[in-house]
């Protein structure tokens, strides 16, 4: 044993979730040019920090010192693809697509989204794949951290606030899958982004769509 963390209630879980409903209007009416600040003082941090980061990650998922340092550096890798983020939002319109008529279409944040990490990459897939992206276009996120090996996200989490963002854009929780089942199927959750074995993907589409279904228009 290397250390403690909370398991959170389903209502702690539902407080995490409603903080991230609460920031998003104020979140996503940030112009993306200042949202990207936030990421280049976090992609600032992650270098100065990489080998604490490293020795936290070594030592809580068991990795030799180089593939823990890669695992860290992904993290720095996406955060410098996401400060794009100005360009990646940007929109397309295409004249004459047919007689008299031209399309444009628009990129905009879409609300909440939960993520839900693997043991096997603590700090790559959560802090790296799922939130620079969905935090430098508007949206706000809600991220189980892996039960096994939560420090790295929980650590990387601390840095992101360092950094200036605001309150509710980022909230990790540490729960069992149990109290993780709320993401699923709560309504204000616009999509989860997971990674990890194939019948527990499964179960989380089955679960995401049946809420979709029952959400659904009749029409």
């Amino acid at each position: 044993m290397i250390a403690y963390t909370p398991q959170c209630t389903a209502g702690e879980v539902e407080q995490a979730i409603q903080a991230a409903v609460a920031a998003f209007p104020g979140w996503s009416d940030t112009p993306v040019g200042k949202r990207v600040q936030v990421l280049f003082r976090m992609k600032t941090l992650m270098d100065a920090h990489v080998e604490e980061l490293t020795h936290l990650l070594a030592l809580e998922n068991g990795k030799k010192w180089d593939e823990a340092m890669g695992d860290v550096l992904k993290v720095v890798e996406v955060l410098e693809y996401a400060c794009g983020a100005p360009h990646i939002m940007k929109g397309r319109r295409s004249l004459n697509v047919s007689s008299g008529y031209d399309t444009t279409r628009y990129n905009h944040p879409v609300g909440v989204f939960a993520g839900i990490a693997p043991w096997n990459f603590p700090a790559m897939i959560p802090q790296g794949w799922m939130a620079p992206i969905c935090i430098a276009t508007g949206n706000c996120l809600v991220l189980k951290a892996a039960s096994f090996v939560p420090q790295s996200a929980m650590r990387i989490t601390e840095l992101w606030q360092e950094a200036g963002l605001p309150p509710g854009v980022l909230n990790l929780i540490t729960t069992s899958r149990n109290e993780a089942e709320i993401l699923l199927r709560h309504p204000d959750i616009k999509g989860v982004s997971f990674v990890g074995s194939t019948s527990v993907g499964q179960h989380i589409y089955s679960n995401c769509r049946g809420q979709r279904q029952e959400g659904a228009s009749p029409d």
